[in-house]
C-alpha cells in the first residue's frame, strides 16, 4: 500500500477549512480527481456517494467514492466502493491562528505478480500529487503549503 500525505497551515478556523475541504461537489483540488458528482437520494455524512473519475498510475479509473467517516470539523475518511483499494482522509487540527490541513491519500493496486512494483514505481507522482492538490486548497484562502502563519 502506498500512502502520499500532505499538510498546510491557513489563517482560518477549522470548521471553515472542514467545510470547504469535505464539499466534495466543488473538490476539483483533490488529488487525481478528475471528476466527481454527488449521487441522487445519496444521504449527508456517512454513507454520502459520489461518482468519480481519477486519473491515477496512467489510468483512467472511474467508481463510487463513499464517506466512511466524518466527525466536523476534525476528520473525514471517504473509501473507493469496488476495485482498486484509495481511501482518502482529510484531517484538520485547530491552531494559533488558523487551522492546519492534513491530506492523507492511501492506495493499493491489488495482487498479482506487478502490485508491488507498480506500487513503488507510482509512490513519488503519488505524493508529488497530494502535495499539489494541498497547495491549491491552501492558495483558495491566501496561503500556500508549508508557510507559518505569523
Amino acid at each position: 500500500m502506498i500512502e502520499a500525505r500532505a499538510t498546510a497551515t491557513m489563517p482560518v478556523p477549522a470548521d471553515e477549512v472542514f467545510e470547504a475541504a469535505t464539499d466534495l461537489e466543488h473538490a476539483d483540488w483533490l488529488p487525481a480527481v478528475r471528476g466527481l458528482r454527488r449521487l441522487d437520494r445519496s444521504p449527508d455524512g456517512i454513507g454520502a456517494r459520489y461518482a468519480v473519475e481519477v486519473g491515477l498510475i496512467g489510468r483512467h479509473l472511474s467508481g463510487v467514492l463513499v464517506c466512511r467517516e466524518l466527525d466536523p470539523p476534525r476528520r473525514a475518511r471517504y473509501v473507493l466502493e469496488e476495485g482498486m483499494e484509495l481511501t482518502i482522509t482529510i484531517g484538520v487540527t485547530p491552531t494559533s491562528g488558523g487551522s492546519t490541513l492534513e491530506l492523507v491519500a492511501a492506495y493499493s493496486v491489488g495482487g498479482g505478480p506487478l502490485s508491488g512494483a507498480v506500487e513503488r514505481a507510482s509512490g513519488g507522482a503519488a505524493r508529488r500529487e497530494v502535495a499539489r492538490a494541498v497547495e491549491q486548497f491552501a492558495a483558495r484562502f491566501g496561503r500556500k503549503a508549508g508557510q507559518v502563519p505569523r
